[in-house]
């Protein structure tokens, strides 16, 4: 760039005129002209620059590097109006918008309940996708009882199972939704722990102990609720659109109701029927009855 534009300083072509032409002598710069000229060439690579990141960090913002996309044109990139600032050379440079937050709304509702619960309720939302978390919780073991015997937890999450109780105990899960194993240990030692991947409902027992039972109920996402004492729930913030909404408590089959939610929120109502509890079985999946209790 340098040299082109001393070139042009030259005060001659520099190109050939044609055949048996001569070329026209050239004239070197001056030492005013040439520190002028590079620091028109230095404001111009600075500009370029900016220009450069700017772009970088509009295509991030977007999830747009890497992919082989178009530049992002002007009006993508914010415009050249008066949001814009000057860049070295006194052209406008674009502003990078940040991308625009997700909408959401409030579901309110209320669940109706036939039968006795042994447990409380719960709604959420079933498809909205988040990761899975690293948390860790624990049900304790205590008084041949698991404590707390219901629990919610979000997919990830790793349960550990405490033994507070001076003999043995065995922990161990059925269930088509994530069975497992934990083995025996006494109070003391290291609680057995498993961390749960899968969705749904992962009933806990223990083989020591046919009366002892906890419900844990694995869920994809934050978006939950414990529904009041009165059958009411609000869950708020939950992203609009179409939605798969889910009551649930010990006992009753799930029951899944699709809501169109907009920005102006929605209002369900759900009906849960409680049934007979299902008989303890032992780790064959044998129907069992009363204690074995070990020292």
């Amino acid at each position: 760039m340098i040299v082109a534009a001393v070139a042009c300083l030259a005060g001659g072509d520099v190109r050939s005129e044609g055949p048996g032409k001569p070329r026209a002598a050239a004239r070197a710069p001056t030492a005013e002209e040439f520190a002028a000229l590079k620091q028109r060439v230095d404001e111009q690579h600075e500009l370029l620059m900016m220009l450069s990141l700017e772009v970088r960090q509009l295509l991030q913002s977007t999830g747009r590097v890497g992919t082989g996309a178009a530049l992002p044109s002007r009006e993508e990139a914010g415009g050249s109006g008066s949001g814009g600032r000057s860049g070295a050379g006194g052209g406008p440079v674009s502003v990078v918008s940040p991308p625009p937050k997700l909408a959401t709304a409030t579901i309110t509702g209320r669940v109706d309940l036939k039968g006795k619960p042994w447990g409380p309720i719960y709604v959420y939302v079933e498809n909205v996708k988040e990761s899975s978390v690293d948390r860790s919780v624990e049900i304790l073991q205590k008084d041949r009882s698991f404590v707390p015997n219901v629990l919610v937890v979000q997919k990830g999450t790793r349960v550990a199972f405490p033994n507070a109780d001076p003999f043995l105990h065995n922990v161990f899960s059925p269930s088509a939704t994530q069975p497992f194993d934990l083995g025996s240990y006494r109070q003391g030692e290291k609680a057995g722990s498993v961390r749960l991947f899968q969705t749904g409902v992962v009933e806990v027992l223990c083989n020591m102990h046919a009366k002892m039972r906890a419900n844990v109920l694995v869920v994809p996402n934050h978006h939950h609720v414990k529904v009041s004492g009165d059958g009411s729930f609000r869950l708020e913030n939950v992203p609009v659109g179409a939605r798969q909404l889910v009551a649930w408590t010990p006992d009753a089959r799930p029951v899944t109701e699709a809501v169109t939610l907009t920005a102006a929120g929605a209002n369900v109502k759900l009906a849960l029927q409680v049934g007979a509890p299902p008989p303890p079985v032992d780790k064959d999946g044998k129907p069992r009855s009363g204690y074995r209790q070990e020292e």
